[in-house]
């Protein structure tokens, strides 16, 4: 079967997420697929990610949305960063998500690529970044008490800065009745965890005082 690289990186996503996923309950495509994996589908503005994982990591039942890209050029990693358009369709309600025909809420929207089985989002990444022995005593905390992941790729880590950069930027100019985190999938390579995390920028409600934070969640 000759795939296009998209479609066999969402095989590769598939397989991770289904045989490593220990709360990972199903996973949805957005169109007919090689699989035969059930789909998703859209009303509105009809632009939408690639996959909708179904999730419970002891919060009840949850939905990811996740834009795939292949990594074979740089730049489809960077237009990734329109995750941000779909997000604002979300929570404008321009575009809502189906499945079986009834309205599902979206509670994460994530970016991945084939490389997130191993931890970075970009093709052969080699350097490492320790956050528990970084000199920014924010992710040494954040990694300390595992808010943050104990060390990250560099170029995937300040890809995802800036997109949380970006994010901030957003949350100043759109007034949010709904707050989906934003993040990527990622595996824990600083321990041999081949199991797939969510690293996100996720609203913690239940705080005395409730405020935007990084979190690093196992699925």
């Amino acid at each position: 079967m000759n795939l296009k690289p998209e479609a066999k990186t969402e095989i590769i996503l598939w397989d991770w997420l289904i045989t490593k996923g220990i709360n990972v309950k199903k996973i949805y495509f957005n169109r007919i697929n090689e699989l035969n994996a059930p789909i998703f589908t859209t009303k509105g503005i009809n632009k939408k990610p690639d996959f909708i994982i179904k999730i419970n990591i002891g919060y009840g039942i949850e939905f990811c949305a996740v834009e795939i890209k292949c990594s074979d050029q740089s730049k489809n990693i960077h237009d990734a960063l329109k995750i941000l358009d779909y997000y604002k369709k979300y929570i404008t309600k321009k575009t809502k998500y189906f499945i079986d025909e009834k309205e599902i809420k979206i509670n994460h929207f994530l970016v991945a690529t084939e490389n997130s089985v191993n931890g970075h989002l970009f093709a052969n990444e080699i350097h490492k970044v320790s956050n528990e022995d970084s000199g920014d005593n924010w992710r040494k905390t954040n990694a300390k008490f595992k808010m943050e992941p104990l060390k990250e790729y560099s170029l995937t880590s300040m890809w995802l800065r800036r997109l949380w950069a970006d994010f901030r930027f957003f949350r100043k100019e759109n007034e949010l009745k709904e707050k989906p985190s934003l993040g990527i999938l990622m595996n824990n390579f600083a321990e041999e965890d081949e199991s797939p995390y969510l690293f996100i920028m996720n609203y913690n409600s239940h705080l005395k005082k409730p405020s935007w934070g990084a979190r690093y969640w196992r699925l």
